[in-house]
C-alpha cells in the first residue's frame, strides 16, 4: 500500500487541522507525489513548488496572523509535513527545514 493511500485515522485535532490535513494531502497527492521519482532521481528541488506552498498558507502556518501569518501553530505545521512527507521525504525534509529556519 502506498504511503498516500494510508487509511485515515481521527486524532481528534478539530475540523481547522482537519481541513488543512486535507488540503496538504490533495496538494501532496496532485502537486508532489507525481514529481517525487524525479525529484530523488535528479537531486533537484523544483521552485515552483515553494510558491504553490505559499498560495496555500502552508509556509509561515507557525507565523501569527498579526505578522502576516496563518497562526495555526507547530501542531499543524507537523500536519502539513506528515502529508507532503508521505508524496516525497526529500520535499517534506526541505519544507521543515525552510520552514522552520
Amino acid at each position: 500500500m502506498a504511503a498516500l493511500d494510508a487509511c485515515d485515522f481521527d486524532f481528534g485535532l478539530g475540523d481547522t487541522l482537519d481541513a488543512v490535513r486535507s488540503q496538504a494531502r490533495r496538494f501532496a497527492r496532485e502537486q508532489i507525489a507525481p514529481l517525487a521519482d524525479e525529484i530523488d532521481r535528479t537531486n533537484e528541488f523544483p521552485r515552483a513548488l515553494w510558491p504553490a506552498m505559499g498560495e496555500r498558507g502552508f509556509l509561515g502556518i507557525t507565523v501569527p496572523e498579526s505578522l502576516g501569518g496563518a497562526g495555526l501553530g507547530y501542531l499543524a505545521h507537523v500536519v502539513v509535513m506528515e502529508e507532503i512527507s508521505r508524496a516525497s521525504g526529500s520535499v517534506g525534509l526541505s519544507y521543515g527545514a525552510h520552514s522552520n529556519l
